[in-house]
């Protein structure tokens, strides 16, 4: 019997986990209001994690915190004060993505469990080990694999978490290697600011078309999860921070149904899938769950260049359109105030039933009904057949439950001492003039009455000793004073636990120094020789499904050319390099150096590294307005195949296409079926 798969749903605020776990889900994982990737969702406080913590604690449940952007230098200081909340909040896991934050964690936090983020782009035996060895104890896949690659990690990996994705919104271009926001607009995709550029249109040149070409359609595993429940992989991710409570109840039940044993052909699961669905969903595919590695790995489709948009379910089509109504034809039920929506080419129209004959609230299945559709408002009107969606459903809203919930609170000993002028608390000394009481009275009892209770402060009354060592008998304590001292005392353990971790950080930097590296762009994008100053360089490929031919291939041009210095872009790279001593590297672009500590991270793992792009002055991580400017995308999905629907027989495997947007330009090549976007300067 296969081991019990823990099933995490996002959550993006407070009601989002709530709902969550009232679904089903074994855990959740969400950001702050600092370093997540998805700034743009809710987050959480610091106030609310501690409701969370309260809550698993009580019910057997887990949490996640994503500290999964890349960090600055100057923002190390804020971080690592984090860091040391996260400490007292004692999560299950921590979601990284910044080797300097990892190598600190290691060093000064090693409580906290280190769980390597899809943003690392790992993908290979190799890359998982490699973060094992820096201290990860999970790590989180990326999502373009293939089940039968899943599966030959998990057997190469079997005292590692492993964590994949199940179900949600896909990214084009691999997580942690997207730099299309960053170029485009200045907005850094791994510094929670992606602007979602694949989700806006282009024109292709070649095919005089305009479509969205790097949309693509959402996850959907269903039933295949109970695979990799088989498979023993630890834990299934859910992505959709950015979406409602709604969301994260449907997709928790669904899911939950399922892996503990139900159907796609259950009442229940329709039920919960449909649901699921009209909370949010594109077109959905399994991506590359099924796909065999073979001469062409994208014969399905795996983008919705058409439109983008939230298709919800369908519940109907178009049977004609006259003088600006539209006769639709249900096949499922569909009540007053439901929102419908119809995708016609480019075009999009939302709409609800405000009336339905005969003074119902709901039309049944195989019924037809006239809706109000100003076709002349589009640049065409749909045609017959075309599918109507159901987008929201109007019982669908979620009742706001109760978030004043207990908090997370550590008890802590408490040693009390009376003296005849002070009252003295864990050895802080509170000035107070202590007379004989009128009658004897439990001192103990009533100071423990008055310390337990700590309010909102995050700790609370342990054990409790009492010495008096005033000289009266029965001395008299003012409750007024007593807890005017007890608010201060936990408020100062309070400002303790904010304070700044006082480990010197920046001065870390001022050692750095960069061997003549030439200018990133003469190195082009990876995978070719070039010469400069006498010297040779090579970038390596941060994508590498076949490990083995590709440090095969490696061995082989490194025996010829010695003096080669290589560019690393994946963690996968560094055990390989660890076997070469005798070549020079260095951090290039996909490695994100971006603060000293990643650096000398990768330092103490490779000494013969001898600089890195992000740490030199002069060449900052932005590349707006750069001279050099990254890849856009780089994607396991063929565009060519995917986006231009073209088909693979008689493909050269090698195919360039031009993307106009805004008057800007950008080369798309396709070569075995790996897609690489740039701008055109």
């Amino acid at each position: 019997m296969s081991k019990k798969c823990e099933l995490a749903i996002p959550a993006g605020s407070l009601q989002c986990a709530l709902y969550a776990f009232k679904g089903g889900a074994d855990a959740v994982y969400f950001g702050l209001k600092s370093f997540s990737a998805r700034k743009g969702a809710v987050n959480f406080s610091f106030e609310d994690v501690r409701k969370i913590k309260a809550y698993c604690q009580e019910n057997n449940k887990k949490f996640y915190i994503t500290l999964n952007t890349i960090v600055k230098d100057e923002e190390l200081k804020e971080a690592v004060k984090l860091l040391k909340q996260l400490e007292f909040l004692k999560p299950d896991g921590l979601i990284v993505q910044d080797l300097g934050v990892a190598s600190i964690m290691r060093k000064h936090f090693p409580s906290l469990e280190l769980h390597g983020s899809t943003q690392l782009a790992v993908h290979t035996i190799n890359g998982v080990k490699e973060l094992q060895s820096l201290g990860f104890t999970r790590v989180v896949l990326s999502r373009e694999l293939s089940f039968d690659e899943i599966k030959a990690i998990r057997e190469a990996c079997p005292d590692i978490e492993i964590k994949v994705f199940i179900h949600g919104a896909l990214c084009f271009g691999f997580s942690g290697l997207c730099m299309a926001s960053q170029v485009m607009t200045g907005r850094s995709a791994n510094r929670g600011e992606c602007a979602q550029i694949c989700r806006s249109y282009f024109t292709c040149k070649e095919t005089k078309t305009k479509l969205w070409p790097f949309s693509t359609k959402d996850l959907l595993l269903g039933e295949e999860v109970k695979k990799l429940q088989e498979l023993g992989i630890d834990s299934l991710k859910v992505e959709g921070r950015m979406k409602g409570p709604d969301y994260a109840y449907y997709t928790a039940k669904y899911y939950r149904l399922l892996l503990d044993g139900k159907t796609e052909k259950d009442e229940q699961v329709k039920w919960a899938k449909e649901s699921m669905q009209i909370a949010f969903s594109r077109e959905t595919t399994d991506f590359f769950f099924n796909t065999k590695t073979c001469g062409c790995t994208n014969c399905q489709s795996m983008v919705s260049p058409s439109n983008p948009a939230h298709k919800g379910i369908e519940v109907g089509t178009i049977d004609r359109v006259l003088n600006g109504k539209a006769i639709v034809k249900f096949t499922k039920p569909v009540a007053l105030r439901d929102g419908l929506r119809v995708v016609f080419g480019m075009d999009m129209a939302s709409f609800s039933l405000l009336k339905i004959e005969g003074n119902r609230s709901f039309i049944s299945g195989g019924e037809t009904a006239t809706i109000n559709f100003p076709a002349n408002d589009f640049s065409k009107k749909p045609s017959f057949g075309t599918p109507v969606y159901c987008i929201s459903r109007h019982d669908m809203n979620m009742a706001v439950l109760d978030e004043n919930t207990a908090m997370y609170k550590v008890a802590v000993p408490v040693e009390i001492q009376i003296f005849k002028d002070s009252l003295c608390v864990n050895g802080l000394a509170y000035p107070l003039e202590v007379q004989e009481a009128n009658s004897e009275s439990d001192l103990k009892q009533i100071l423990t009455k008055i310390f337990s209770s700590s309010d909102k402060s995050c700790f609370s009354l342990g054990s409790i000793s009492v010495e008096n060592k005033s000289g009266f008998d029965s001395p008299f304590l003012p409750l007024s004073v007593l807890k005017k001292i007890r608010r201060d005392f936990y408020a100062k353990l309070d400002e303790k636990l904010f304070e700044s971790f006082e480990e010197p950080i920046l001065e870390k930097k001022a050692g750095f120094k960069n061997e003549a590296l030439p200018p990133r762009k003469i190195l082009g994008t990876w995978g070719e020789i070039v010469s400069y100053e006498g010297k040779s360089f090579l970038p390596l490929s941060p994508l590498m499904f076949d490990e083995k031919a590709f440090f095969e291939k490696l061995d082989n041009i490194v025996k010829e050319r010695p003096s080669l210095i290589l560019g690393l872009n994946n963690v996968a790279q560094i055990p390989w390099a660890k076997n070469h001593p005798e070549l020079k590297f260095f951090a290039d672009v996909f490695m994100y150096t971006e603060n000293i500590y990643s650096y000398e991270l990768l330092k103490e793992e490779l000494p013969s590294l001898i600089g890195s792009y992000e740490l030199d002055e002069d060449t900052p991580f932005n590349y707006v307005g750069s001279d050099y400017t990254p890849p856009l995308f780089i994607s396991r999905v063929c565009l060519r195949h995917n986006s231009l629907g073209l088909g693979c027989k008689n493909c050269s495997r090698d195919n360039t296409f031009t993307l106009e947007q805004n008057n800007k330009y950008y080369k798309v090549r396709c070569k075995d079926c790996i897609t690489v976007v740039t701008k055109e300067l």
